[in-house]
């Protein structure tokens, strides 16, 4: 196995549990201000894969040396996130995507060159700053738990830095 197909197996596997407990019909906005502890962490594993799959696609049809580095870096990341989840035993799967992440998932499966860096840089941006919420609302939320947070606090970090980058890439696109 591959570790691009590792990696969605990974993703896949840790988010199936989630999927189970988050209400039919609920958004990932509805998630995300939600207080349950298993619906922000199902929210912020949905968005972890949709950006795993986006920067999936960016490590090889991205035309920009430095948007082919992040997809390679966020990525790895996506795994990574998902590996502690399941290390600290808070693995759950993810739903599917909802209508709007699957349909720019087809928009860059689809798009070359300058329009797929475009497009691969507006959904990393738009996933990031929808991740950065969801991370948020876990560290205010009084129902997570100690490594739920811990993972939030870290991700936190991190996301600010990628959205910076991407803010910036926006401008080169």
């Amino acid at each position: 196995m591959n570790r691009r197909t590792l990696g969605v197996a990974l993703a896949g596997a840790a988010l199936a549990g989630c999927a189970a407990s988050a209400e039919p019909g609920m958004t990932a906005r509805q998630m995300a201000s939600s207080t349950d502890p298993v619906s922000l962490r199902t929210t912020a594993v949905q968005g972890g894969a949709f950006l795993m799959q986006t920067a999936q696609l960016g490590t090889t049809k991205a035309q920009r040396p430095d948007l082919r580095r992040f997809a390679t870096f966020e990525n790895s990341e996506q795994q990574g996130i998902v590996q502690a989840m399941a290390a600290v035993g808070q693995a759950v799967p993810p739903p599917p995507p909802p209508a709007e992440k699957a349909a720019m998932l087809r928009q860059l499966q689809a798009a070359n060159g300058p329009e797929f860096d475009r497009l691969f840089v507006t959904a990393q941006l738009q996933g990031h700053q929808e991740a950065l919420s969801v991370y948020n609302a876990i560290m205010e939320s009084s129902g997570s738990t100690a490594s739920d947070k811990a993972i939030a606090i870290l991700a936190s970090d991190r996301i600010r830095e990628h959205i910076a980058f991407l803010q910036t890439a926006m401008q080169r696109a």
